[in-house]
C-alpha cells in the first residue's frame, strides 16, 4: 500500500488557490477612479453652480451600484456559469448614460451654430418634437427613457462646464466620481452598504467553498492507494 503521490495534492493547492484569486477580485473591486482634467472641469463647475442636486451624488439607481446582493449571484451565475444574456437594471442605466451622452453632444453643436443660445436643458424640450434640438435636427427623434421616471436636466451652464443628469440614474460615473472627490459630498449609506452586503456575501461564500476543498484535500490525503505493482 502507499499513499498518493505529493503533485496531487499541490494540484489541489492551487486549485484552491485559484478560486481564491477569482473571489478576491469579485470582493474587492478597485473603486471608479477620475482624471485630474475631469476633476478640474467639475471644480470650475461647482465654484460657479453650487453645490449639486442630491440626485446627481445620491440617484435613486446608481448605475455604479445598480443590483442588490441577490440579483448579482444570480446574475453571475446565469451570465458567466450558465451562458445566459438577461436585461437588468445596469443595462438600463446603461443606456440612460449613452442617452446623456447624444444629449450633451448635441446641446454643443446646437451652441456652436446657434451662439451659445442653449445654457439649460429641460426634459420637456427633449421628449417633445417641439424641442428646439429636435426642430434644429440636433437630434433625430425626441429621446426615448429606459425607465418611466427618467428625467434629463442640466446642472451649470452649458455653454461652460455645465453637465446632463437623469433623476434616476445620476450623472456619468466620471463626473460623479469627481464632484464626490472635489466637494467632500458621499453618497448616502444604503448606497455604501449594498456594496458592503455583497462583499461580505461573496466572503462568506468563499469561506464555505475553502472549508469544503480543505476538507476534501484532508481525505484524499488519508485515503490510502493500492499499489499498481505488487510484489
Amino acid at each position: 500500500m502507499r499513499t498518493r503521490k505529493p503533485h496531487n495534492n499541490r494540484r489541489a493547492v492551487w486549485s484552491l488557490v485559484f478560486v481564491l484569486a477569482v473571489f478576491f477580485v469579485l470582493a474587492f473591486r478597485l473603486p471608479a477612479q477620475a482624471d485630474a482634467t475631469t476633476e478640474n472641469q467639475m471644480r470650475e463647475l461647482v465654484k460657479a453652480a453650487g453645490l449639486p442636486p442630491d440626485s446627481v451624488i445620491n440617484p435613486p439607481e446608481a448605475v455604479a451600484a445598480k443590483l442588490n446582493v441577490r440579483e448579482r449571484l444570480h446574475r453571475f451565475w446565469r451570465e458567466k456559469i450558465l451562458g445566459f444574456r438577461i436585461t437588468y437594471a445596469s443595462a438600463r442605466g446603461k443606456v440612460c448614460h449613452a442617452n446623456q451622452r447624444v444629449i450633451a453632444g448635441a446641446v454643443e453643436m446646437f451652441n456652436v451654430d446657434n451662439g451659445s443660445k442653449m445654457k439649460t436643458v429641460h426634459h420637456a424640450d427633449l421628449i417633445t418634437p417641439s424641442g428646439e434640438l429636435i426642430k434644429g435636427s440636433y437630434l433625430k427623434y425626441p429621446i426615448t427613457t429606459p425607465e418611466p421616471d427618467c428625467e434629463y436636466y442640466s446642472y451649470g451652464d452649458m455653454t461652460d462646464n455645465g453637465i446632463i443628469y437623469c433623476t434616476r440614474h445620476g450623472t456619468l460615473a466620471e463626473f460623479r466620481t469627481a464632484l464626490i472627490n472635489v466637494t467632500g459630498l458621499q453618497p448616502h449609506p444604503s448606497i455604501l452598504d449594498n456594496d458592503f452586503d455583497f462583499h461580505i456575501t461573496i466572503t462568506v461564500i468563499f469561506v464555505l467553498l475553502s472549508a469544503m476543498v480543505l476538507l476534501a484535500l484532508f481525505f484524499k490525503k488519508q485515503k490510502p492507494v493500492a499499489d499498481d505493482h505488487p510484489e
